[in-house]
């Protein structure tokens, strides 16, 4: 299946987007990034919830679990795919993280999905392959490119499904 059929698969039923990365470590900072473009340009009205969550979704993960959405999309940056910069990846959270994972993220993000899956939702995440996750806040040119398309992919799957 192909990333962009993925994407509207997840994305045909009431989804939260949740924005993961720390905008004090440079190409980390990409799903904080994304999930700030996405509460502006997401209707509200679609059923679909953004949140910028940064790097504690733990402060966000009982909201999640006990909203309406059934699938939660988690973007985040990722490391360990073997992927250039700014490649990305979409699976269920579980699944990729199988092994040692890939998000920057790892153990808050797995406790989430736990937590979120018992509630019966789908925990998907959506990782933009970074090269740069020291302290700093230069986000990649590869990055900031992928996170457009992810953006725009993003806005125009919502649209078409409403």
């Amino acid at each position: 299946m192909s990333f962009a059929t993925e994407l509207e698969q997840i994305l045909s039923q009431p989804t939260c987007i949740v924005g993961v990365g720390n905008p004090l470590r440079n190409d980390d900072a990409v799903g904080a990034l994304i999930a700030e473009r996405l509460e502006n340009e997401l209707p509200a009205s679609f059923g679909h919830t953004v949140i910028n969550a940064e790097d504690v979704i733990e402060n966000h993960v009982f909201q999640i679990a006990d909203s309406a959405v059934r699938n939660v999309l988690v973007i985040d940056a990722v490391q360990g795919t073997g992927g250039e910069c700014g490649s990305l990846v979409l699976g269920k959270l579980a699944e990729l993280e199988v092994g040692g994972g890939f998000s920057t993220h790892k153990l808050a993000l797995s406790m989430a999905t736990q937590l979120i899956e018992q509630q019966g939702k789908d925990v998907y995440l959506l990782g933009i392959a970074a090269e740069n996750i020291d302290f700093g806040r230069s986000v990649s040119p590869e990055i900031l490119n992928s996170a457009a398309t992810v953006i725009e992919l993003i806005v125009a799957q919502v649209a078409r499904s409403h």
